[in-house]
C-alpha cells in the first residue's frame, strides 16, 4: 500500500516545510504542476486534483499561505477531506464577512463596502483606511482623509473595504491555537508602532508576563474566535489600541508572517507551522504550544531600509550586536525598495534586553537614529 497524499497549495515555506518533515512517514506532500492556478478555483485546479485523486489515496490538502486558503477549502469540500470549509476559511480571509460576523460582539472599527460608502450622503468621519477585500501584510492598505478616499474610489474599479481610521496608538498580535471554538494556547506580541506608520526598520516584542494588556487581549481572541465559531486551526489576531480601547482589526487563519512565527518558536517553543499543518491533516494540533517561558524582553529587528532609500547595517555585521542571538531571510531582495510595509531583508532576533536597548538595537540595524 502506497502512502495517503497530501497536496500542498502555494510555495513550500521553511515553516512548512519544517512541519510537513514531521508527517512524512505517513503522507507523502505533493505539488501540482506548475502551470496549475492555486490562488483561485477554476477547472484547472479540479482537473490537476481529480487526476491525483483518480490514482492515489487523497488525505488532505494543505494551503500554505492565506491567498490559497480558499481555493484548498473549496477541494476539502468536494472531497470530504479535513481541515477548514470554504465557510469557515472564508471568515479568515475576507475583511468584510469576518467584520460582519463579529458585529455588537467585539469592538471594531466602523466598515463599509465601498460602493455603500460612496452612496453615504455626507462622510460619517474624517479619515479612513482602504483596504482590498482579501489581502495580507498591509498590501494594498492606505490610509487618507475621506475626501481623497472617494475620488480613489470612483477612480479605481473593484471592491474595496472602507474603515474607519482610528487613532491607534500601539498594535498587539496574538497567535495561537484554536480547537472546538477554545482558544488553547496563545501568545502575544506587539509592533514597536503601528503598521501604517511603521517606515523603515522597526521592531516585534514579545509581551512580557507583567503586561496589562494580556489578559484583555486573551479575552478578546476568546471572544472572535468564539464568535467566528471556527472548529480547529491556527489563527494571527491583530488588535488595535485606541481611545483606551482594545478594537478587533484583523484574523487571519493560518502562521503568523513578518517573523513572528519564528520568534515565537525560538523564544517558546511554540510552534505555528507544525500546529497548521497537522490541523490540515485532521491531526490534534493542541501539541504544539510554548514549552518554556519567553525571556524579557525577547523579540525581533525587522531590517528595512529607510523611507529615503538608505539600506539597513549590512546582515553579517547585525549578528554580532550585542543581544543579537540569531538572524533569519528576509522577503526583500537587498537594495530593492519594499512595496509594503511587511517587506524586509533580513530578521535579527535578540532576547533580555531592556526597552532601551531594543530601541538602541533597532537604531543600529536601520542606521537611523532609535525613535
Amino acid at each position: 500500500m502506497s502512502r495517503p497524499v497530501a497536496i500542498v497549495l502555494g510555495a513550500r515555506k521553511s515553516g512548512a516545510v519544517r512541519a510537513m518533515s514531521r508527517f512524512a512517514g505517513d503522507y507523502e506532500f505533493v505539488d501540482l504542476p506548475g502551470d496549475v492556478t492555486v490562488t483561485s478555483i477554476g477547472p484547472d485546479l479540479v482537473d490537476a486534483v481529480d487526476a491525483v485523486a483518480g490514482r492515489r489515496p487523497l488525505a488532505a490538502v494543505l494551503a500554505s499561505s492565506e491567498s490559497t486558503m480558499p481555493a484548498a477549502a473549496f477541494l476539502r469540500g468536494r472531497y470530504a477531506l479535513p481541515g477548514l470549509g470554504p465557510e469557515q476559511a472564508a471568515l479568515g480571509t475576507n475583511k468584510w464577512l469576518m467584520r460582519s460576523a463579529l458585529r455588537g460582539r467585539v469592538a471594531a472599527p466602523q466598515a463599509w463596502l465601498s460602493g455603500a460608502f460612496l452612496d453615504l450622503a455626507a462622510s460619517p468621519v474624517p479619515e479612513v483606511v482602504i483596504k482590498p477585500l482579501a489581502s495580507s501584510s498591509a498590501r494594498g492598505v492606505s490610509r487618507m482623509p475621506t475626501p481623497a478616499a472617494r475620488a480613489f474610489l470612483r477612480a479605481n474599479r473593484g471592491l474595496w473595504l472602507v474603515e474607519e481610521a482610528l487613532a491607534v496608538e500601539r498594535e498587539f498580535h496574538c497567535d495561537g491555537v484554536v480547537h472546538d471554538g477554545h482558544v488553547e494556547w496563545l501568545l502575544c506580541s506587539e509592533y514597536d508602532r503601528p503598521v501604517l506608520r511603521s517606515f523603515g526598520t522597526r521592531t516585534t516584542t514579545v509581551l512580557p508576563t507583567s503586561s496589562p494588556f494580556r489578559a484583555g487581549l486573551a479575552h478578546l481572541a476568546g471572544e472572535v474566535l468564539g464568535g467566528l465559531g471556527i472548529g480547529s486551526a491556527v489563527f494571527h489576531l491583530e488588535t488595535l489600541w485606541a481611545g483606551e480601547t482594545l478594537y478587533f482589526g484583523e484574523i487571519g487563519l493560518r502562521p503568523a508572517g513578518t517573523g513572528i512565527a519564528e520568534l515565537l518558536l525560538r523564544s517558546s517553543g511554540a510552534d505555528l507551522w507544525a500546529a497548521h499543518v497537522a490541523a490540515q491533516l485532521g491531526h490534534d494540533p493542541r501539541g504544539q504550544g510554548p514549552v518554556r517561558a519567553v525571556p524579557e524582553l525577547s523579540g525581533l529587528v525587522m531590517a528595512r531600509p529607510t523611507q529615503d532609500g538608505q539600506p539597513p547595517l549590512p546582515r553579517h555585521e547585525a549578528r554580532r550586536l550585542p543581544g543579537v542571538d540569531g538572524t533569519a531571510d528576509g522577503n526583500l531582495p537587498t537594495g530593492h525598495q519594499p512595496s509594503n510595509m511587511c517587506e524586509f531583508e533580513y530578521l535579527a532576533f535578540f532576547e533580555n534586553l531592556s526597552p532601551g536597548s531594543v530601541e538602541r538595537l533597532r537604531g543600529r540595524i536601520g542606521r537611523e537614529a532609535a525613535q
